[in-house]
């Protein structure tokens, strides 16, 4: 019960400073979004998208299914563990790298790009060396739920990001203003984390012993696998059959509703997985912390996802400039695709915590086929906006399934985590889009508007939650200054 106190105890404070990092990174990072809108052409967003998407992307996907078969085991690993993962980390993607630097050429014809953006893939390459290094620190921080450390790496390298990215911009650096702020922002994180954690690099190709933990990363590897495919249709599908600057539309829009919900879900997530795995033989324990994140991600995220949906033509026209209005409605697909995201990231999270890899890898591959089937025969028909519709109406279906399947293991109130919040938003969302008609767009109506549109739903909230709410807040106020 001690175990379980402490868990439960480190998962509050570590989902307050999480998201109290979120609410200080919010306003930087999207600022920097406006920044980088303004100086950058669609075509910017676009090749830096399908360039990185090998270099950075695929080399996340392998840090995260290494890393998650020694964070979700039992066991503490050894240095001898760390040691071979981050090995055959380095192997792999340095291979797969230099292979398409080599077959440029051919590769780049395909997605419509000039073969100059390789050396810009090659340049990227120095992010997963050095990440590979970082992510053994993070298994030891996250088994040991250090989510202060977490909070501060996550400041300081969203901060250097932004900085690096905008200044680059506005000098006229093209896309190489996100190369080098992505190159430096990932070092500040590995020498963070390398410094909270230590560990002794060194390369080792031993796999004596590895079997159950390389069989256990295989899985998490594959599901972070199908989310690589799922999640970059944008780049595989319409950059081929688009281009460039249809990839940075989407991207674009992608990005923006990023802000609205997925900066806050996948924080928490991250909290949600370590500790999870570390109470799974209680099921009391785990009903409680997958309804209480469940809910308050939606209190927090559904409200900003209605009102800047509302507000996102005017957004456009004063803010992001009008080169991004072929962008609005894939903006609107996407918004639907984080209502539904809302519910699979943290739901794949528990699965996944409670050791049900396999059930999340099949849930994962359907819902990794639905988006492909619906994005080949919707472009066919709209274009690029294809993508987005598909990934609106994929999500639907996938998030029903993953409702119902944690449910097996843990009872939820759907009314108090999913129905309240989603009526609230929308009818506030609503009630901004009427309002906006008596406003000329501006940043002083969007400001006013914005801030109505929080300041009724939080009135109507506390109407329905008030004294709850009361009582959470003050246990949220009271974590942040606990240690544990």
């Amino acid at each position: 019960m001690k175990d379980i106190n402490s868990v439960s105890a480190k998962t509050m404070q570590g989902a307050s400073l999480m998201i109290l990092r979120t609410l200080v990174l919010y306003p930087i990072g999207f600022l920097a979004e406006v920044g980088l809108s303004r100086f950058l052409q669609p075509q910017d967003f676009g090749i830096y998208a399908m360039a990185s998407f090998v270099t950075v992307i695929l080399a996340g996907v392998l840090e995260v299914g290494l890393t998650a078969s020694l964070t979700q085991r039992i066991k503490k690993p050894s240095q001898f563990e760390f040691q071979i993962l981050f090995s055959l980390q380095l192997l792999v993607i340095s291979l797969l790298v230099f292979a398409l630097f080599l077959l440029g050429p051919n590769f780049f014809d395909w997605l419509k790009l000039d073969p100059g953006v390789r050396w810009i893939m090659l340049v990227l390459l120095i992010c997963p060396w050095v990440s590979g290094i970082g992510s053994m620190s993070q298994v030891q921080l996250e088994r040991k739920l250090r989510y202060p450390v977490f909070a501060k790496i996550d400041i300081l390298r969203g901060f250097s990001y932004c900085t690096i990215a905008v200044l680059l911009a506005f000098y006229g650096w093209g896309v190489w203003s996100f190369v080098v702020a992505i190159i430096i922002s990932t070092i500040v994180r590995t020498a963070v984390a390398f410094h909270a954690a230590p560990w002794t690099v060194r390369f080792r190709l031993n796999f004596f012993g590895m079997e159950k933990t390389l069989r256990s990363g295989f899985l998490f590897q594959a599901s972070t696998i199908t989310s690589l495919f799922r999640d970059h249709i944008g780049v595989i599908l319409a950059g081929p059959l688009f281009g460039p600057q249809a990839v940075g539309y989407l991207n674009w829009a992608k990005n923006m509703t990023f802000y609205t919900s997925q900066v806050f879900t996948q924080v928490v997530s991250r909290v949600t997985f370590p500790s999870i795995s570390r109470i799974q033989k209680n099921p009391t324990a785990v009903q409680e912390m997958v309804q209480a994140t469940l809910k308050y991600i939606n209190i927090l995220t559904f409200p900003i996802i209605f009102i800047f949906a509302a507000l996102i033509p005017e957004f456009v026209a004063v803010i992001f400039t009008s080169k991004w209005t072929p962008a609005i409605p894939v903006f609107y697909f996407y918004s639907i695709r984080m209502l539904g995201s809302n519910i699979t990231t943290v739901h794949i999270s528990v699965l996944n915590g409670l050791g049900h890899i396999r059930t999340s890898l099949r849930i994962l591959s359907w819902w990794t086929f639905l988006d492909w089937i619906f994005a080949g025969i919707f472009c066919f028909w709209f274009g690029f906006h294809g993508v987005a519709i598909a990934y609106a109406v994929s999500v639907i279906p996938i998030s029903i399934w993953l409702l119902f399947e944690v449910n097996k293991w843990a009872k939820i109130s759907f009314y108090q985590t999913l129905y309240m919040p989603f009526l609230v938003s929308g009818s506030v969302g609503f009630l901004v889009w009427i309002l906006k008609t008596w406003f000329e767009p501006s940043w002083s109506s969007i400001g006013i508007l914005g801030s109505l549109g929080m300041c009724i739903y939080i009135l109507l909230l506390f109407l329905i939650e008030g004294r709850s709410l009361l009582k959470e807040i003050q246990i949220f106020l009271r974590t942040l200054s606990n240690k544990y």
